[in-house]
C-alpha cells in the first residue's frame, strides 16, 4: 500500500492553517519552479509523495534470509573441515584447534592464581588393524574404525574430546584431570575395549590398542605434549606381544612432523 501526502492549492489555504504564519505567494511560486526530488511525483496544484513500504520490507526480509543462509553454509563448511568423515569425530585439524584452546584456557586459569587447569592427553594406536584390512577388506576396516570411535566416545565424559588423527590413530583429551587419574582412566578404557569385538561377516574382530599418556598444563606446548604421549604409546606397543611382519614397531619416519601439522 502507498502512503500519499497531498498539499492543496495555495489559494484555498488560509493563513491560520500555517501555524499562524502568513501565506507568501512569492516563496510558494519559487518552490514550484524547483526541480522535483528524485523518486517523488509532483503535480500542481497537488503534490503527491509515494512511499512503497511493503516492497522495502520484502527486500529487507529477503536480505536477512540470504545472510542467514550464508551464515549457516559457512558454519557447515567449517564443521566439515574439522570433522573426520568416516567416524564423525574431530579430525587432526579439529583436534589441534581444540587442543590449542585447552592450553590457552589452562594459562588463563594459571594467571588467575587458581592453580588449576590442564588435563591429560591420551594417544591411541590400534593393534592389528593392518591385518584386519588385509584379511577382511577395507569395508571391514571402516566398520571397525567406526565401532572403535563409538567405544571411545562412550568411555569419556561429555566435556572430554575424542579425535581421529588419521589411519588407525586416535586421541583423547581428558580435561581437568591430573596425571594419575588420567593414566588410570586410560587403562580402564583399554581394558574395557579389550573385552569388545566387532562383528563382521560371522567373524569377531577383537578390539586392541596401545596407548600413551601425557599430562598438559599452562606451561606446556601442544607439540611437545603430543610428542611425549606418542613416544610413550610406542613404548607401550613395543612391550606387548610380538607383531606380525610388516606391522610398524616404532614411529615411522616423519611421524612427528605429521602430528605437528595444523592445516590452516
Amino acid at each position: 500500500m502507498s502512503a500519499v501526502v497531498n498539499t492543496q492549492d495555495p489559494d484555498a489555504i488560509s493563513a491560520d492553517h500555517h501555524d499562524g504564519l502568513p501565506f507568501d505567494r512569492g516563496t510558494h511560486d519559487r518552490l514550484l519552479r524547483m526541480a522535483p526530488l528524485r523518486g517523488s511525483r509532483i503535480a500542481h496544484p497537488t503534490v503527491s509523495v509515494t512511499v512503497e513500504a511493503p516492497a522495502l520490507e520484502h527486500q529487507l526480509a529477503e536480505a536477512r534470509a540470504t545472510i542467514a543462509e550464508q551464515r549457516d553454509r559457512i558454519a557447515y563448511l567449517e564443521s566439515l573441515s574439522m570433522t573426520d568423515e568416516l567416524t564423525g569425530l574431530l579430525n587432526r585439524r579439529g583436534f589441534f584447534s581444540h587442543f590449542r584452546r585447552e592450553i590457552a584456557a589452562a594459562r588463563r586459569q594459571g594467571a588467575k592464581g587458581s592453580g588449576k587447569g590442564g588435563g591429560v592427553l591420551v594417544i591411541i594406536d590400534l593393534d592389528g588393524f593392518k591385518r584386519i584390512n588385509d584379511t577382511h577388506g577395507h569395508m571391514a576396516g571402516d566398520a571397525y574404525l567406526r565401532q572403535v570411535a563409538r567405544l571411545l566416545v562412550g568411555s569419556v565424559r561429555e566435556e572430554d574430546v575424542v579425535a581421529r588423527l588419521g589411519g588407525d590413530e586416535f586421541a583423547l583429551l581428558l580435561t581437568n584431570t591430573d596425571a594419575t587419574c588420567g593414566d588410570v582412566r586410560a587403562r580402564q578404557i583399554a581394558i574395557a575395549a579389550g573385552r569388545r569385538c566387532v562383528r563382521w561377516n560371522n567373524a569377531d574382530l577383537p578390539v586392541r590398542f596401545s596407548f600413551g599418556v601425557q599430562p598438559y598444563g599452562a606451561d606446556d606446548r601442544e607439540e611437545e605434549v603430543i610428542r611425549l604421549a606418542d613416544s610413550r604409546m610406542y613404548s607401550n606397543k613395543a612391550g606387548r606381544r610380538p607383531r606380525p611382519a610388516g606391522r610398524k614397531a616404532g614411529p615411522p619416519s616423519g611421524h612427528r612432523a605429521t602430528l605437528r601439522q595444523t592445516t590452516a
